[in-house]
């Protein structure tokens, strides 16, 4: 099965990957213990040009197997995996199913809530595991881009969740070895290579499962330092920077140690941008002052310090001394969509609209 990207992740159980393929499900020639698909809540209708449609059409149906499931998780968190397939044309053992939406909900602002689908894609994740503790058989397992097809949920919300759950399930589960993300839709698969590419999550990894020390191998990347109430725009930012093709090293995400301050430091140290979100919040908090003083500290050996101003709140005396001479880009007042694209475009890009600072080791 020819994949567009192929990544190895060194996990404490050997060397494991995570790949992007785009081909039809009905072309998929390699065994598959479980072939996720995305639905509606309880929404398993077959309906064409979808994966649950390509599925019917080669006898597998989602329906049935919702009917009586191996896990049934869809009371607390609307997951839930299938048992064996008896017949079916396709290599695939077993169906698990992630609910990311009621048809209610499909253009409303939760549809766009990315606190809630990584929760969500959090749980499914968990799932897994909890599959493979209990002896289900999962060595390979198949995703598509979660919400890609008439959900309709944008690609900035799932690639950077999924692509953290993959990394941190096959280092946590022995039993799970690769992970292939499978979807018909060239241009989906295309922009979901590039964020895997560049996904700090991915090139974190060292042979022999050496994270200690993986901040300070890599350079090109951003620190990004946020409050945690602004935690849904500093989500969506980290999204589409690392779409852009721009590395990021973001917490807790990216902290492989218990020692979180020992990490932060060693992060900043080595970063060549550092990205602050100001906001009412985050000129509260003792933890972005301090990441600011570490930034601010690192401005002789190049380091670009581009704050990221989401209302009108003053920095106050103690922000200013770091900041008051660095230009601010000013995001209140625009739409999310449009700061970020102006944001990205400003410091990212070069005259070309291309982007130039590609975090790649």
């Amino acid at each position: 099965m020819e994949s567009l990207i192929e990544k190895s992740v060194s996990t404490p159980y050997g060397e494991k990957t995570v790949s992007v393929h785009a081909l039809d499900i009905a072309s998929v020639s390699e065994p598959l213990d479980i072939m996720t698909v995305s639905a509606f809540v309880r929404g398993y209708a077959p309906t064409p040009r979808t994966l649950l449609g390509a599925l019917s059409d080669r006898n597998i149906s989602v329906r049935q197997l919702a009917e009586e499931p191996e896990i049934d998780l869809r009371d607390l968190c609307n997951v839930w995996l299938s048992k064996e397939i008896r017949g079916g044309d396709l290599p695939i053992r077993r169906i698990g199913c992630i609910e990311l939406l009621g048809y209610a909900v499909r253009y409303s602002t939760e549809a766009r809530d990315e606190r809630r689908i990584a929760s969500s894609i959090r749980a499914y994740f968990s799932m897994l595991e909890i599959a493979a503790l209990s002896g289900i058989p999962c060595e390979t397992v198949g995703l598509p881009i979660l919400g890609g097809g008439i959900q309709d949920v944008s690609m900035d919300l799932v690639a950077t969740p999924m692509i953290s759950e993959c990394v941190r399930l096959l280092k946590d589960c022995e039993q799970i070895k690769r992970i292939r993300v499978i979807t018909n839709n060239k241009k989906q698969a295309e922009a979901f290579a590039r964020t895997l590419d560049s996904s700090y999550s991915i090139l974190a990894q060292r042979s022999g499962g050496q994270e200690k020390g993986a901040a300070s191998e890599r350079r090109g990347k951003v620190f990004l330092s946020f409050s945690s109430k602004d935690r849904r725009f500093a989500d969506l930012l980290c999204a589409r920077l690392e779409r852009a093709g721009v590395g990021v090293w973001y917490a807790p995400r990216d902290i492989q140690t218990n020692d979180y301050a020992s990490a932060i430091f060693d992060a900043i140290s080595h970063c060549d941008d550092f990205i602050v979100i100001l906001s009412r919040d985050s000129l509260r908090s003792n933890h972005v002052l301090n990441e600011v003083d570490l930034a601010f500290r690192q401005l002789d050996r190049g380091i670009r310090l581009l704050p990221l101003k989401l209302d009108d709140a003053e920095l106050g005396p103690a922000f200013s001394y770091y900041l008051s001479r660095i230009q601010r880009y000013e995001a209140n007042g625009c739409g999310t969509e449009a700061c970020l694209s102006g944001f990205i475009q400003k410091n990212f890009s070069d005259q070309n609209g291309d982007t130039v600072r590609e975090g790649t080791v």
